[in-house]
């Protein structure tokens, strides 16, 4: 068909999410400081993003084992099985991962950032600001992700940790 696609990593994680050694997050992504080392060949391309509160980073999710094109979010027996791109989850034809992270520091060629949800040594292949074209108001979700959205407001304590993450609810 000729569509091949190769990318190239713009850097890569240095600190990323700390693994409890079963795969499980140990705490919070949004209470952890990761750093994304970027190559020296792109450096000079970060000039200017320190002037952004935050930025989107998009990255191959590097572990990501096996495609699967339907799942049951969490493996909660309750949820509905529903396809691969009605979730956020790493079993994708293409496992790249895009998160919106709060920026901290651009120093040279690291990035400190809070919010990211990748492993230390994931592939980073792009970097943008996060602007008010990146905003919606009040997206609409599926009954059960508004159903675990109010379980991890609570259990990771987001509106204290991070007041701007969540739907919008004011007029």
């Amino acid at each position: 068909m000729g569509l091949d696609i190769y990318l190239k990593p713009i850097g890569v994680v240095v600190k990323g999410l700390e693994d409890s050694g079963e795969g499980k997050v140990t705490r919070s992504r949004y209470e952890q400081i990761s750093v994304i080392k970027i190559f020296d060949e792109f450096v000079e391309g970060l000039e200017g993003l320190e002037e952004y509160s935050h930025i989107i980073v998009v990255y191959w999710m590097h572990k990501a084992a096996e495609v699967m094109l339907k799942v049951k979010p969490w493996s909660i027996e309750k949820f509905p099985v529903v396809g691969i791109f009605a979730t956020r989850f790493p079993p994708r034809p293409n496992p790249i991962g895009v998160t919106v992270v709060e920026l901290i520091s651009v120093e040279k060629s690291l990035i400190k950032v809070k919010g990211l949800d990748a492993w230390t040594g994931t592939p980073v292949l792009d970097i943008k600001p996060y602007d008010y074209f990146d905003i919606v108001k009040k997206p609409r979700v599926p009954w059960w992700f508004k159903e675990m959205w109010s379980k991890w407001k609570y259990r990771w304590r987001y509106e204290e940790i991070v007041p701007w993450l969540g739907p919008c609810t004011e007029d």
